[in-house]
């Protein structure tokens, strides 16, 4: 019986794809160094090349395995290299002047940040008043618009889809416990942690371009939660004593999502070139649950859908 070429080909990509993260998790080499063979990415061009040339010649077979394994290999450095670049944005760098703006909120509010390129961070205080100190390496604030039931934060820099074209932000914002808050950002390369402990979010919404982000959810209740992952390294921690919905999409990047002890967790999946670990989940029909979900106190039902990319459950080493 012949075989189809083409799910021996998927399944090469794959493999290269899987093989170059899984390596890198344990420690076999770095993002430094995952950056460097990056250098290397006319390689694959030349590549398909050659399996095109190939294709109906006796050497067909082994020209399209080179071919489809290679992008996998890139693409996989890709991934492990991502927080690895980020950086080169201008994150970590020191803000040539830093501006403080705070207010307060009279009720449920809704918050909007656009972030491109640089570090921010989100924490959390009690009460009702928010606060965000701001800056960047050319001496410019972040532009910060406000109601008593809206707060709006945008880099004051331009940003286009092949890359920032200013230096980077140094945003730290500090949001209330005591109030119900709509949050939406949009993190435009750069690094982000999000620690969001007591936070009362009735809509989560995070979408993540070229960047690195961690979200930790575990000490905060959210209603629902929605997350772009697209050419970026993202680690969500969801939260430990609710009910939550949960939907994520990954294009090109990778995605963590861990669930605190206690938590049933459900996960409906789909893939397109995409690699899933999912853990200590075990398989039930079409989705992943986590072990005594029916008995657990509190459930997430979590859907993602991967395409060129990677998705882990609950990895070893946690969602750092």
């Amino acid at each position: 019986m012949a075989v189809d070429r083409r799910f021996v080909y998927v399944g090469v990509f794959l493999f290269a794809l899987g093989g170059v993260t899984l390596a890198a998790q344990g420690g076999i080499f770095g993002s430094d160094a995952a950056a460097q063979t990056l250098r290397l990415w006319p390689v694959a061009i030349i590549a398909l090349g050659a399996g095109l040339l190939l294709h109906r010649t006796r050497f067909g077979l082994a020209g399209g395995l080179v071919a489809a394994a290679m992008p996998g290999l890139l693409l996989g450095g890709a991934l492990v290299a991502a927080p690895r670049l980020v950086p080169e944005c201008g994150g970590g760098a020191q803000p040539g002047s830093v501006v403080s703006r705070q207010g307060t909120f009279d009720g449920p509010a809704a918050v909007d940040l656009t972030f491109a390129c640089g570090d921010l961070s989100v924490s959390t205080k009690p009460g009702n008043a928010w606060q965000i100190q701001s800056g960047d390496t050319a001496g410019s604030a972040a532009t910060v618009a406000f109601t008593p039931d809206r707060l709006s934060v945008a880099s004051s820099g331009e940003w286009r889809v092949f890359g920032p074209m200013r230096g980077g932000d140094t945003w730290r914002l500090s949001l209330p416990t005591a109030t119900s808050l709509d949050l939406a950002a949009e993190i435009n390369a750069g690094r982000a942690r999000l620690d969001l402990a007591g936070a009362q979010l009735a809509n989560a919404s995070l979408t993540v371009n070229a960047g690195d982000a961690r979200v930790d959810l575990s000490g905060a209740s959210v209603g629902h939660l929605s997350m772009q992952v697209n050419a970026a390294a993202v680690s969500v921690v969801l939260p430990a004593s609710q009910d939550l919905g949960a939907d994520l999409s990954v294009s090109a990047g990778s995605l963590k999502v861990c669930a605190p002890g206690g938590l049933g967790l459900r996960v409906h999946a789909t893939t397109v070139l995409a690699s899933a670990n999912f853990g200590d989940l075990v398989r039930v029909g079409d989705t992943w649950e986590s072990p005594g979900y029916a008995l657990a106190n509190h459930h997430a039902d979590v859907t993602i859908a991967a395409t060129v990319g990677s998705v882990e459950i609950n990895p070893q080493g946690g969602c750092q």
